[in-house]
């Protein structure tokens, strides 16, 4: 929380505006979004008990925040949006069951990668499948959707048969325990809307014995993560020979940095039965994860949706040079992007940002920096998300930072005569661009540039999530970053995309918009290089 308002320098956070004002920073942006008055404080309670340990008050603040409801679907201002695709559901197959449950949620119309998907799910002839599409574009409820309509038709055959013991039905994994939530909330989502199904999670931080427990009961669809997985393999508690399906969702996460194949993916692989299918969702398909599956899966197919590989529509990005005149230290470089930071802050006045960096040591430090820069007035508090926070610490976190802002049905005031209400700023590495969904992001900062164009359309799609979303990018560089910084923004702009879709991906399925998301990557008469970063 913010405390004394005083910065590095003893000065206050009115000085340091003051600052800002006579400095001034240069831009290169597209349209810009105006100010509103959003975010309320929250009252100080006051004859409180004896405060309790922090880790007790962070497990309860926790267990509140689960019970909450987090909206999966965000219709928003939809109409004319290039986000649904021209089909029906009814069209490509789905259900009356499904149907009616899409329907208690308010959808009643497929995404572009969801129409692609049920083609190539329902009607694939069991083929494992790459589903990718641009982030936000709805590629959850792409897979969830025909695969629990194919476990449905199972269950009228073979009755309580289809339920075995530590065998799930269906199984999701996903690299980090956040975008487990997020999945598991959306399966919540629907089976409350009717489509009934039994789901659970299986994460690290969490007991292993109720696990193992929740297993022997039988469930329908389990989502989790490689080492807990992998846990659960090895002691015979998981397996997975009649397993219909298994998604890795965000593949190209499990598969990157330090991880391998040979860890993430190929135990499951390897446990499955034969007639298993596997699912591949993500938004961006670098050339050498689609060769490490190909390599395994042998005859692969796509389902691709309009946006691969690009931003979505709804983007304004805000190139921001903070290099100045003078020789640039490390030193000096933070606090020009710092102080660039609490002025890009202080303009845009969104009720939810995400500040992205690329190491823990530079989050400690511009979470420190924005708190002794706020004061109590600002009504903002700093929010850490990073690897060095304990997991129910940094769950909380993130939990109180997804739920709805107060006094606002989509993020801002309805009210803007009223005074401010809460601002909350999560500052985080690129964990948090792990899938993580929220309605009210309307503001993204790049404060350390992504070091490849993946993470960089992994972060930026944070904002803009669901139909008729709309969000500002601000990006912070320095000296030699500028021009490749802008080099992004004027291709994104240009609705090019980011980097290559490997050759050799067969495409299946589908209508013209899908062929376009694979050959159309430059348009004709352009030249511009693919950046590298």
């Amino acid at each position: 929380m913010p405390r004394d308002g005083q910065d590095a320098q003893g000065g206050s956070g009115q000085r340091r505006r003051q600052r800002m004002a006579d400095g001034g920073i240069s831009r290169h942006s597209g349209q810009r979004i105006g100010r509103d008055d959003v975010g309320r404080g929250r009252p100080r309670q006051t004859g409180a008990p004896r405060p309790q340990p922090r880790q007790q008050q962070d497990q309860q603040q926790q267990r509140k925040l689960e019970q909450e409801a987090i909206p999966v679907v965000r219709i928003g201002q939809a109409a004319g949006s290039t986000f649904f695709s021209s089909d029906r559901f009814e069209a490509l197959g789905a259900s009356e069951e499904v149907v009616a449950a899409l329907a208690e949620l308010g959808i009643t119309r497929p995404s572009h990668i969801q129409a692609a998907a049920y083609r190539a799910l329902c009607q694939g002839n069991g083929r494992n499948v790459v589903l990718a599409d641009h982030a936000g574009s709805g590629k959850t409820l792409a897979y969830l959707l025909p695969l629990l309509q194919v476990l449905r038709e199972e269950e009228r055959i073979l009755g309580a048969a289809a339920t075995q013991r530590n065998c799930p039905r269906l199984l999701v994994v996903v690299p980090t325990a956040e975008l487990c939530a997020q999945v598991l909330r959306v399966c919540r989502a629907l089976s409350r809307a009717g489509l009934r199904f039994r789901s659970a999670a299986a994460t690290g931080g969490h007991p292993l014995r109720t696990q193992r427990e929740t297993l022997k009961d039988g469930v329908d669809v389990l989502v989790g993560t490689p080492g807990r997985l992998a846990e659960l393999l090895q002691d015979g508690c998981l397996q997975l020979a009649s397993c219909h399906a298994v998604v890795c969702d965000e593949v190209d996460v499990l598969l990157g940095e330090d991880h391998s194949f040979a860890d993430q993916v190929a135990p499951l692989r390897d446990a499955a039965g034969q007639a298993t299918r596997f699912v591949f969702a993500t938004a961006t398909i670098p050339e050498q994860i689609y060769m490490d599956l190909e390599e395994a899966f042998p005859g692969l197919v796509a389902a691709l949706g309009p946006g691969l590989h690009r931003t979505a529509p709804g983007i304004t990005e805000q190139l921001v040079d903070c290099s100045g005149g003078d020789e640039v230290t490390e030193e000096s470089g933070f606090q020009r992007k710092a102080d660039a930071l609490f002025a890009v802050l202080q303009e845009q006045r969104a009720p939810r940002t995400i500040v992205f960096c690329n190491k823990i040591e530079s989050c400690r430090k511009v979470e420190n920096f924005l708190n002794r820069s706020f004061s109590h007035d600002d009504h903002v508090e700093v929010l850490a998300h990073h690897a060095a926070i304990a997991d129910v610490r940094r769950s909380a976190n993130l939990h109180r930072f997804l739920a709805a802002p107060a006094g606002s049905t989509k993020g801002r005031s309805s009210n803007s005569n009223s005074s401010p209400v809460e601002r909350l700023v999560l500052v985080c590495t690129d964990r948090a661009s792990r899938g993580m969904d929220s309605a009210f992001v309307e503001h993204v900062v790049l404060f350390d540039m992504p070091r490849d164009p993946s993470e960089y359309l992994r972060r930026v799609g944070r904002t803009t999530r669901g139909a008729g979303g709309t969000g500002v990018v601000s990006v912070l560089v320095l000296g030699r970053q500028v021009r490749l910084a802008k080099e992004i923004i004027d291709r994104n702009q240009g609705g090019l995309a980011l980097h290559r879709i490997p050759a050799a991906l067969p495409v299946v399925g589908v209508p013209s918009y899908t062929k376009r998301a694979k050959t159309n990557l430059q348009e004709p008469g352009t030249s511009a290089p693919e950046p590298v970063l």
